[in-house]
C-alpha cells in the first residue's frame, strides 16, 4: 500500500509544494479517485508547472512487454495526426501500478506539431508551448476495447512526453520520422520495420505529473487520467520539419490548425508523483532519458541534480573540469606524437 497524504481539498489555496489546513484523510490512490467525478470532465490540456503541483506519493508504475518486439508497426496519417499502432503475437504492452485500477493496455500513439517550434504542443509547461508531444494511450482491460472504456472516467490513460530541440538526431524517432514522407496524403498508411515501442519513448516509475481532463471531438467527450512524464526526449530541427509537410484532408499542410486552447486551472488537482527531491524548482527536466547514456551530448552528460538551489554552480565546475581533462589528453597526445617522430628521426 502506498502512503498516507494530507493533500488540500482546494489545490489554489495551498502553499506550493505543500498541504493546507484542510486535508483528506484518504490514501493516495484513493484520494485522485475521488476527483474523477469532480474534475475528469474538466477540458484539457492544461499548463503544467511544478509550482502548483501537490506533491505525492503513489506505487510505481510498472511497464509490461513494452520491449517486447511487435510483428508488425502501422503509421497512419488521418489527416488529423500521425497514429502508431502495433500488433503482437501474444500479449502486448500494459502499464500496472501507480493510482492505476487493474491493469490498462496500449491502444495506440499519435504525435501534436506546430507550424514552428514555439507551437507544436498540446499542453504548455510555465506558459509556454514545446516543438513536439506524443501521446500514448491505453484503455483499462476490464472494458475490453479502447471505445466502451471511452465513456468512463478513468477507463482511458493518455501519457505524454514533451519533445525539445537538439543539435543531434533522435535516432530511436528516426523510423518514425523517415517514414513520413510516405503518409504525406491524409488517410494514407505505410508499415515499418518493427521495433520495441519503449524506443520510441521511455518508462517512468515516477516523476511525472497526473490530473483528470476531458478532450472533446464534436459531441463525444472522452474522460481520462493524464500522465506526463518530467523527462523530456529529443529531436532535431530537420526531424521536426518532416511533420510539416504532412496535408490534412483539405490537402492544407498539417501545421496550418491550431493547437489546442489551454484550459484554465485554478480549482483543478495537478499532482507531482514521487518526486526526487521536496523542491523542485524547473517543471521538466533537463537529463535527457537512459537510452541516450551512451550518446549524450556535452551539455547533457554532466550528472547534476537539477533541481538543487547549487545546480548551474555545480554544472559550470562540471564542464570546466570536462574541458580541462580534454585539453590534458590533447597535450598527452602531442608530446607522446612528438617523442615518437623525433625516436624516427633519431
Amino acid at each position: 500500500m502506498s502512503q498516507t497524504s494530507n493533500l488540500a481539498v482546494d489545490p489554489e489555496q495551498a502553499p506550493s509544494n505543500q498541504s493546507a489546513s484542510s486535508v483528506i484523510s484518504l490514501e493516495n490512490e484513493a484520494l485522485v479517485w475521488s476527483l474523477a467525478s469532480s474534475e475528469a470532465f474538466e477540458p484539457a490540456p492544461i499548463d503544467i508547472n511544478v509550482s502548483r503541483a501537490v506533491q505525492i506519493e503513489l506505487q510505481p508504475l510498472h511497464w509490461n512487454n513494452y520491449d517486447t518486439l511487435p510483428t508488425s508497426i502501422k503509421l497512419t496519417n488521418t489527416g488529423e495526426t500521425v497514429i502508431l499502432s502495433a500488433r503482437w503475437n501474444g500479449e502486448g504492452p500494459s502499464l500496472v501500478g501507480g493510482p492505476l485500477e487493474g491493469r490498462y493496455l496500449f491502444s495506440q500513439a499519435h504525435f501534436h506539431w506546430g507550424k514552428t517550434a514555439l507551437d507544436g504542443s498540446e499542453h504548455t509547461v510555465d506558459g509556454y508551448r514545446l516543438p513536439l508531444e506524443l501521446h500514448v494511450i491505453h484503455f483499462a482491460e476490464r472494458f475490453g476495447d479502447q471505445e466502451a472504456a471511452l465513456a468512463v472516467p478513468g477507463g482511458v490513460l493518455c501519457l505524454v512526453y514533451f519533445f525539445n530541440l537538439k543539435s543531434k538526431a533522435n535516432r530511436f524517432i528516426a523510423p518514425v520520422v523517415e517514414a513520413l514522407e510516405k503518409i504525406l496524403l491524409p488517410e494514407s498508411h505505410t508499415k515499418l520495420t518493427p521495433f520495441a515501442l519503449i524506443d520510441l519513448f521511455h518508462p517512468f516509475r515516477g516523476e511525472y505529473f497526473l490530473y483528470w481532463g476531458c478532450t472533446r471531438n464534436g459531441l463525444q467527450v472522452a474522460p481520462m487520467l493524464w500522465m506526463l512524464s518530467r523527462t523530456q526526449e529529443p529531436l532535431d530541427f530537420c526531424q521536426l520539419k518532416q511533420f510539416n509537410r504532412l496535408l490534412d484532408r483539405r490537402m492544407r499542410p498539417r501545421f496550418a490548425h491550431q493547437p489546442s486552447e489551454v484550459a484554465p486551472s485554478k480549482g483543478r488537482h495537478l499532482f507531482h508523483v514521487n518526486p526526487r527531491t521536496p523542491m523542485a524548482v524547473s517543471t521538466l527536466m533537463i537529463e535527457p532519458p537512459a537510452k541516450f547514456s551512451k550518446t549524450r551530448w556535452l551539455v547533457d552528460s554532466q550528472r547534476v541534480d537539477w533541481n538543487s538551489p547549487d545546480a548551474c554552480r555545480n554544472y559550470v565546475r562540471l564542464i570546466r573540469e570536462h574541458l580541462a581533462e580534454k585539453l590534458q589528453r590533447n597535450d598527452d597526445e602531442q608530446c607522446a606524437e612528438s617523442e615518437t617522430t623525433s625516436g624516427s628521426q633519431g
